[in-house]
């Protein structure tokens, strides 16, 4: 997931550097006006000045506390415009953009327009006020933990003669097309617990190759939220525990073959609990809820090679995240004002060089390996993070289906400069996979020179310790020295991947890189006729 495929960013704030948080939803003036004294960070578009502990990252803290901004204690509940309405005062404020409703009375004091400008669009559909002073404001990620639901139009009736059935004539409430469907069967997660004197080890079943992901946060000693993401299902589970126990976890395992997740926490007090407390389960689908923001620590920023580094991030929010194999999350920066983010995916210690390697038993650390380009806006920021700075981290995002690979023992991998990252977690899963042992795993890794290849010695120490994988580089701008294969991707690298009997020979095939690599890739694989049913295409 390259920093250079994803060059636009989700909120292009041209705000200056010492922009405050309320600013972010700030009307833009465009007419020059002097600065007044009245402005919190002299921004010409300030209206008021902001009270202390109002700055963009003291507003995600807020929200990331575990404070119900939105007032439903994290239900999704659809509003209709006559409910909307009710809710139009300083101390109840409602507002509706682009078909979201949101709880924005606590948002209020972070408004650098003031109480009354933000109050011109409570209790109703806000969204042409909204474009007509600041369009270009990623509201959606400000206003995260505000979020309500749907705003429902209740339906218009036709004059109907007698005796006929009413028809609704528009504004019908009709279901989201672009809703993931699944057509399997629902997999709902059982819970179980067992404990010890010393800890407490919490359960959950999902299904065999489901590919869960676990998003664990404590709010406090004795509050716990675990949430698991199966495809676009989300999980929850609170837990209120009988005692308080310590952070970080003991233990934490994600079983990708047998789907069970296993958490291990130390208790505070040694002693054997009546009941493990209490607990409540809920359900979400991806895309109904806005996306989670964590605060993550820079512990260790170092260079990898001549254009890439390698980011180790740690948490400061009491979070652990385990993302689904072949998932990407996005790490998100204040530059100069702009909030910018790019995706990238995670990768194990083992594939990086020390200390990582060694630090690979701190499961809340998170391990990036990045490459910086000339005008990558945020990779060129990451690069010169410093220990102790923060960033911002997004909860998974990815349609990566383990389970297609399920019955296959032959499988391609084909990655071009850093779309190696999700092959490298895909690698160390199958050659260890016991349901359908892996005959053979070929990855052709694709580059300009041999400098830049990624992980040369680890792989290369891999296969030589496994006879199943093979590591073919591609080089597009070698010199003389190189005795490897040469060229671009084209048919003729490809077309082995046909040939059954052979080493060669791939009934299924995972492709990452820029999107003109993976378009290539596509293409040449439906002129060889491959069956793309097999294919899948990670996207950044």
């Amino acid at each position: 997931m390259s920093d250079i495929n994803n060059k636009s960013s989700m909120s292009n704030l041209q705000l200056p550097a010492t922009t405050t948080a309320a600013q972010m939803l700030a009307p833009a003036n465009t007419a020059p006006q002097k600065l007044n004294s009245g402005s919190a960070t002299g921004n010409p578009r300030n209206k008021c000045a902001l009270k202390p502990g109002h700055s963009l990252m003291d507003w995600i803290r807020l929200g990331n506390s575990g404070v119900d901004l939105a007032g439903t204690r994290g239900r999704i509940t659809p509003v209709n415009s006559d409910e909307l309405a009710r809710h139009n005062t300083r101390e109840d404020a409602w507002m509706a953009i682009r078909g979201k409703v949101y709880n924005v009375t606590r948002y209020m004091d972070f408004h650098p327009g003031g109480v009354d400008e933000l109050m011109r669009g409570v209790g109703r559909d806000a969204t042409k006020l909204f474009d007509e002073v600041h369009a270009w404001v990623n509201y959606q990620q400000l206003l995260v933990k505000c979020y309500i639901g749907p705003l429902r139009t209740l339906a218009k009736m036709s004059s109907i003669p007698e005796g006929k059935t009413p028809v609704p004539t528009a504004n019908f409430d009709i279901p989201s097309t672009n809703k993931p469907l699944n057509t399997n069967t629902e997999i709902v997660p059982r819970f179980d617990w067992i404990q010890k004197r010393q800890d407490l080890t919490i359960y959950i079943y999902t299904r065999q190759l489901c590919n869960p992901g676990l998003l664990l946060r404590r709010k406090c000693a004795k509050l716990l939220q675990l949430q698991v993401q199966i495809e676009s299902a989300q999980h929850n589970f609170e837990f209120e525990l009988h005692d308080e126990v310590d952070w970080p976890p003991k233990s934490v395992r994600v079983g990708i073959e047998t789907g069970k997740i296993e958490v291990t926490l130390t208790k505070t007090e040694p002693a054997l609990w009546p009941t493990f407390g209490a607990h409540t389960v809920t359900k979400s689908l991806v895309g109904e809820t806005e996306d989670m923001q964590f605060e993550y620590e820079v512990v260790k920023c170092t260079d990898f090679n001549h254009d890439s580094f390698v980011l180790c991030l740690r948490d400061i929010q009491d979070t652990l995240l385990v993302l689904p194999m072949g998932y990407h999350m996005s790490v998100a920066a204040l530059i100069n004002g702009d909030l910018t983010r790019r995706s990238y995916t995670p990768v194990l210690g083992k594939f990086l060089p020390q200390p990582y390697a060694d630090n690979e038993s701190n499961s809340t650390n998170l391990n990036f390996l990045i490459k910086s380009y000339a005008d990558g806006i945020l990779s060129t920021h990451l690069r010169q993070k410093q220990n102790g700075q923060m960033l911002l981290l997004s909860t998974p995002h990815g349609n990566f289906r383990l389970q297609r690979l399920q019955a296959h023992r032959q499988i391609a991998l084909i990655a071009a400069g850093s779309g190696l990252t999700p092959m490298l977690n895909l690698i160390e899963h199958l050659l260890k996979r016991n349901t359908n042992r892996i005959d053979y795993l070929r990855l052709i890794y694709f580059n300009k020179t041999p400098a830049d290849i990624w992980c040369r010695s680890e792989l290369e120490q891999l296969q030589t310790s496994d006879e199943r994988f093979q590591l073919v580089n591609v080089l597009s701008a070698a010199d003389a020295d190189w005795t490897g294969l040469r060229g671009r991707i084209c048919n003729e690298l490809l077309a082995p991947l046909m040939t059954k009997n052979t080493p060669e020979y791939a009934s299924f095939v995972a492709v990452c890189g820029p999107s003109a690599f993976s378009q290539a890739a596509e293409d040449i694989l439906k002129m060889l006729n491959f069956n793309l049913e097999n294919v899948h295409i990670f996207q950044g």
